[in-house]
């Protein structure tokens, strides 16, 4: 809060009259100022709430008010529950007065050897005590919240604008180390009515939540794309390509909303915000929820099917078309890998921007039926409808409900199948090009050429988006500068994840002019501003090796060798706890042995699962790269050495080191991927039945909710 800001009335007459007091000596400021102070805390309803937010992890110094002359500055200071500061000095005069809670105050004096030891008995301070501090009174000390299970607020007041002072931290053996405390941001409020307002408006907004993915899944607003706390820094720079955008972040009073917020704002955005009640909040002030992930397309797929009645076949009457040797066709529209793990029997893997450049080669006769199937209903309605749409002269239908209404009719599937489309004969390329650019062009897709390339990257006033929706293996032999992997089909089922920023601009480009105005096609649809580049040549994609996403800088960590952790696991280990930061997923397939699956979201839990007897704790994921962003968390919840993995469980494998499988040692629970329906081969009937009646009602969700702007051309 600056000097300018308009204070809460009890706040301003607190300033008013303390500027009366100050310039005094020292004696007479902390008389007056402490009676001043006492008054000031004697009523509780004047913090401005976003002053008085705790973090999970550590406390929090908001600055309240800041003397222009630099003469003295007024904070508020947090403690969630347990916490404490390091002990510190303040070089100046204080005063300190609980405003909520109670805290207990540590004091220390130097010895003759240069060493710290403790002076005096604990002072406990409850709400409504003023205690003074300063370099005449006595400077260093260490203070703790006195609750275990509450949050405490005090208001301090400093002879200097004390996040710009330059003080010292101090250990019991005597070594300091200079400190300025700046100030935790202010992370301001957002209201319901003003997100809907956003949305509807079309502006650019990223609506975050930042809980792990299966609590995601159980309830959100339509538009809140899962950004969990334990990955900002590996994805902000890369899906939230603009600093200014507005960001608002949510979670469900789990206490992760304003970590992320203030995470966010040291990562360089300017514009970040919490949902205010988060998604209760939303839910109570009218706003619709919704279940699953990626569900602006799903539901966006139910509204197609309902517009334009596409055709669909049960899963039965597929079977009878099979086993009576119809000529018919069966492509899967899913990722390949989804595909290999089971699959129709006789489909053909065609992931689904690449159904219309590869129909005509794999129904080459007009009679032939085409069926397109995935796994539940979205990407079978939106892959036939786009057959449809492009004019393919066969009859083309979806396979109703995928290959859950397959397994529900109790019909056998196939499972490590490796069928694929075959090259694209030049005369079907040309025909595919010419039906997608009318598609494009009818559903009110923008174009650019590449000077107009050139100039949209290097505008910095809106989020851009630059996708290439080719295969992995194409993109993978080059690429043009700048454009993300994004497969067409992809990019419209997983929409909100690719490109979080709601009202953003969203650039495709492919070789051939099919994909990428096929998916800008149904992108445009879906309310997105959808450029697609024309005109480009084989040799553009000319940029060779591996997207890397731009990170911030990774910090300085202590790292230790594979050869290292494995004799300490070796010599003694239950001194040493690996904590392993990948996904789930990733650890149940392999990990170090002995190694605990933890997630940095639920850190504290997590250490408390630990056994005794931990010494120290080595972090680690697949490369380390996690890690080393989570050493700092880790840091403000024990006094323990921490060092990383160098190069992670990867290193670890590669040297030869023996790994384990399985959901050994869960410090965290899974819940950093939501188990859908539709995936494996083990889900219980019930679960897809539900999973199925859930998709029939998005339609009438998407009218509650009114926000989509969702358009069926």
């Amino acid at each position: 809060m600056s000097e300018t800001q308009i204070l809460p009335e009890r706040l301003q007459q607190f300033v008013t009259q303390l500027e009366a007091v100050i310039g005094q000596d020292e004696a007479q400021i902390v008389e007056q100022g402490s009676a001043l102070l006492r008054d000031l805390i004697a009523q509780d309803d004047w913090l401005p709430p976003q002053a008085a937010v705790p973090h999970p992890q550590f406390y929090r110094q908001y600055l309240l008010y800041r003397d222009p002359a630099a003469r003295f500055s007024i904070v508020s200071f947090v403690w969630g529950p347990g916490q404490s500061t390091p002990i510190h000095d303040h070089t100046v005069w204080g005063l300190i007065g609980l405003l909520r809670g109670a805290e207990i105050s540590h004091d220390f004096r130097r010895t003759a050897d240069g060493t710290l030891e403790r002076h005096g008995e604990p002072q406990r301070l409850e709400t409504g005590t003023v205690v003074a501090v300063s370099p005449t009174l006595g400077d260093i000390h260490q203070v703790y919240n006195a609750y275990s299970d509450r949050v405490s607020v005090g208001i301090h007041v400093y002879g200097a604008d004390i996040g710009a002072v330059d003080r010292s931290v101090y250990t019991l053996d005597g070594q300091v180390k200079p400190f300025r405390s700046g100030y935790t941001p202010q992370i301001p409020y957002r209201s319901y009515q003003r997100v809907r307002a956003e949305l509807l408006a079309g502006r650019e907004i990223a609506l975050l939540d930042v809980r792990e993915e299966d609590p995601h899944a159980q309830a959100h607003p339509l538009f809140a794309a899962n950004f969990p706390y334990g990955r900002i820094e590996i994805d902000a720079y890369t899906k939230l390509p603009r600093r200014d955008v507005p960001i608002v972040v949510l979670d469900d009073g789990e206490g992760l909303a304003l970590p992320s917020a203030l995470r966010l704002h040291q990562l360089g955005y300017t514009d970040v915000a919490v949902l205010e009640g988060g998604v209760s909040g939303w839910r109570d002030a009218g706003g619709e929820l919704f279940r699953d992930v990626n569900v602006p397309s799903k539901s966006f797929g139910e509204l197609v099917e309902h517009e334009r009645h596409t055709p669909s076949l049960s899963a039965p009457e597929v079977k009878a078309l099979i086993d009576k040797g119809e000529n018919i066709v069966i492509l899967d529209a899913r990722r390949y890998d989804e595909y290999q793990t089971m699959s129709i029997p006789g489909s053909i893997s065609v992931p689904g921007a690449e159904l219309a450049l590869r129909a005509r080669e794999l129904a080459p006769d007009p009679s032939t039926r085409i069926i397109v199937n995935c796994a539940g209903r979205t990407r079978s309605i939106i892959g036939t409808q786009s057959l449809i749409n492009a004019g393919v002269p066969n009859p083309v239908s979806a396979l109703r409900n995928g290959t859950i209404g397959w397994t529900l009719a109790e019909q056998q599937l196939e499972h490590g199948q490796s069928r694929s489309y075959p090259p694209a004969s030049d005369a079907n390329r040309q025909t595919a090009a010419r039906d997608a650019r009318v598609l494009a062009d009818r559903a009110g897709v923008l174009r650019l050429d590449r000077s107009q390339l050139a100039a949209l990257h290097q505008d910095r006033t809106r989020s851009n988006y630059f996708f290439d929706v080719r295969s992995p293996g194409e993109y993978g032999d080059g690429r043009l500068p700048y454009f993300r992997s994004a497969p067409g089909g992809q990019l419209v089922q997983e929409t909100e994840q690719f490109a979080p920023v709601r009202g953003a601009r969203i650039v495709l480009a492919d070789s051939d002019g099919v994909r990428a105005n096929l998916t800008a096609h149904w992108l445009r649809q879906m309310n997105h501003e959808v450029y697609v580049v024309d005109g480009l040549e084989a040799e553009d994609f000319s940029v060779s090796g591996a997207w890397k996403d731009e990170l911030p800088p990774q910090p300085q960590v202590d790292e230790i060798s594979v050869d290292t952790l494995a004799r300490w696991l070796e010599d003694a280990p239950q001194q040493t706890a690996v904590l392993d930061f990948t996904s789930g997923v990733n650890y149940q397939k392999r990990h170090i042995p002995g190694a605990w699956f933890a997630l940095r979201s639920q850190l504290s839990a997590a250490l408390a699962q630990l056994p005794e007897g931990v010494q120290r704790y080595v972090l680690t994921c697949g490369s380390s790269l996690l890690a080393r962003y989570v050493v700092a968390d880790l840091r403000t919840l024990t006094k323990l050495p921490i060092v990383v993995l160098s190069g992670g469980t990867a290193a670890w494998a590669a040297a030869g080191k023996p790994v384990e499988s399985g959901a050994t040692r869960l410090a965290s629970p899974l819940i950093d991927r939501y188990r859908r329906p539709y995936e494996g081969t083990d889900n219980r009937a019930e679960a897809m039945q539900a999973y199925l009646d859930w998709e029939f009602g998005l339609v009438a969700q998407l009218g509650r909710d009114g926000t989509h702007g969702f358009r069926v051309v």
